[in-house]
């Protein structure tokens, strides 16, 4: 990361103001003091010339943890136990000291060596403070923002991104999964959606960082608020940025999504009346065939009756006239009954006038007539 130096007495301003100018003094009992307790990453209470004093470290501050009027900033805690593992109750340290003696709370303003090691120094170097100055006393400023940006360098503390509430822990999440956002074109409808999905809960985790970090004001979060301005600008304002690019890539997937599912639909539709017409010709495609087998069948069959009444006929014409013989009847023993003809008059013909010949029979004959043939004329039989 790109190392930042800045002022920071207009984030921290009234946080840690001094009031009353006192000035520095060689006096020999102010140089030992006897540790008693710690208070919190930068604060500690000490005997000093027979008095106990409350000592606030120079030009280095540390997450908050005991100010009731402000919640624990991320690595606070953290802060408090490094102080305690440096300085332990009854250890005995060399204090030196700046232009201003003592802060607006009535807090000595120390620089604090223990066995020669800068505890000031130690706690950037961690990465659990950060390097600040307050006119005039910046004798200490550049040797602890030194240790910071070393710190920085080794991913320490406020630095590491692998500790959650961190702002580069924080920023990187949220630039992971922005960037694992596909760009490319999705391909089916399954893609498309899938793509929108990530890209919409990246941005949801982007803008919801970049709005709390936003949130943070010197007043209620003084390291975080420092860290912001200075290392982390950068990345930040990164991060926001590729926020917003990650906003458009939603909804350019999600459209490729609502385009993708009509070209589906209507690619269905197409599908759906291209199958119903297929459908239909294959049916009228049977029933043709079915009908033509139908008269197929009838007409063989007809031409199988024919040909088997042509064959009838051909055989009947053919074949030999069966001889039947004769029933004999015995004739009976009884004379035949002689039945005398009938007599029918002659049709009333006005007959031709002529001359008859004269007639052998006698006038008045009333015997027993012989018409010759034709019936025209007739003698007495005898």
């Amino acid at each position: 990361m790109k190392k930042t130096t800045i002022w920071v007495s207009a984030l921290l301003a009234g946080t840690l103001a001094t009031g009353g100018v006192v000035y520095a003094s060689t006096h020999e009992p102010d140089s030992r003091g006897t540790v008693t307790r710690v208070i919190d990453g930068d604060t500690m209470d000490m005997e000093i010339a027979g008095q106990e004093t409350r000592v606030r470290l120079l030009n280095i501050d540390t997450p908050e943890t005991v100010d009731p009027n402000k919640p624990v900033e991320c690595m606070g805690p953290e802060a408090s136990e490094n102080l305690k593992s440096l300085l332990k109750s009854g250890d005995k340290v060399d204090l030196k000291y700046d232009v201003e003696r003592e802060d607006r709370y009535g807090r000595t303003l120390a620089a604090v060596y223990k066995d020669g090691e800068f505890i000031n120094r130690s706690i950037a170097a961690n990465g659990l403070g950060v390097a600040v100055k307050f006119e005039p006393n910046v004798k200490y400023y550049q040797e602890i923002l030194d240790a910071q940006q070393e710190a920085e360098q080794d991913d320490a503390g406020l630095f590491s991104a692998d500790i959650s509430c961190t702002i580069p822990a924080q920023v990187t999440k949220a630039l992971d999964e922005l960037g694992q956002v596909p760009s490319e074109t999705a391909s089916s409808v399954e893609q498309a959606e899938s793509a929108a999905q990530e890209a919409a809960a990246a941005v949801t985790t982007g803008l919801a960082t970049g709005k709390a970090l936003a949130a943070i004001t010197p007043d209620t979060h003084p390291v975080t608020a420092i860290l912001l301005a200075t290392s982390f600008k950068k990345s930040v304002t990164t991060m926001n940025e590729v926020t917003a690019q990650t906003q458009k890539l939603e909804q350019k997937h999600t459209q490729q999504h609502d385009d993708l599912v009509a070209e589906d639909k209507k690619r269905k539709e197409e599908e759906a009346k291209a199958k119903a017409k297929q459908k239909a010709e294959e049916q009228a495609k049977r029933e043709a065939e079915k009908q033509a087998a139908t008269e197929k069948e009838a007409a063989q069959l007809a031409a199988k009756k024919k040909a088997e009444q042509d064959m009838a006929a051909e055989q009947q014409r053919n074949a030999a006239p069966k001889y039947v013989a004769p029933k004999y009847v015995a004739p009976k023993n009884v004379a035949p009954k002689k039945t005398p003809p009938t007599y029918k008059a002659p049709k009333s013909v006005a007959p031709k006038v002529r001359t008859p010949p004269k007639s052998s029979v006698p006038e008045k004959y009333t015997g027993p007539r012989c018409y010759a043939p034709g019936g025209k004329s007739w003698k007495p039989c005898g």
